[in-house]
């Protein structure tokens, strides 16, 4: 697994099938004015070590840099999309460097799916590993 961002920089992961009723039902509690991000987090190595304890194999995560992203794709503007996405991950990240709401200030009005719960639950067996 290998991305052009921090592998510890944490990363927002939400299983949608579960959490987005969930998720709209915590935003309707909440004050107005609010910004939220309806995920839990999970590093890029975290999510590569579950992977590998759930398939049983063996499992890393590397840096790359932004040009070696967009060589690695047939397609180069898919390429420099798909990398502006990952680095943007990492700086400023998701939030957008703002302050936000998270998975644990909505899980106080309203269940969402921890990370590791929902990465046993993914169908690994259709993800290659190169």
């Amino acid at each position: 697994m290998r991305f052009p961002c921090n592998a510890d920089k944490p990363i927002p992961h939400l299983d949608v099938n579960a959490d987005t009723g969930n998720f709209v039902y915590a935003v309707h509690q909440m004050p107005p004015g609010q910004h939220y991000m309806a995920a839990d987090y999970l590093s890029w190595a975290e999510f590569a070590a579950t992977w590998a304890k759930v398939t049983g194999a063996t499992i890393a995560y590397k840096e790359i840099g932004f040009d070696d992203m967009v060589n690695e794709l047939p397609d180069k503007d898919l390429g420099v999309e798909i990398a502006l996405m990952f680095a943007y991950s990492s700086d400023p990240g998701y939030d957008g460097a703002t302050e936000l709401l998270k998975a644990e200030d909505l899980r106080k009005v309203s269940p969402l799916t921890k990370s590791r719960t929902f990465g046993i639950k993914l169908p690994w067996q259709y993800l290659s590993v190169c």
